[in-house]
């Protein structure tokens, strides 16, 4: 639950989100 697993998580999203696109 830190800051960073955030960011990471928010990463993999952006990155699913440009596969799709």
């Amino acid at each position: 639950g830190t800051v960073y697993d955030i960011l990471r998580k928010a990463d993999f999203f952006k990155e699913k989100e440009r596969t799709l696109n």
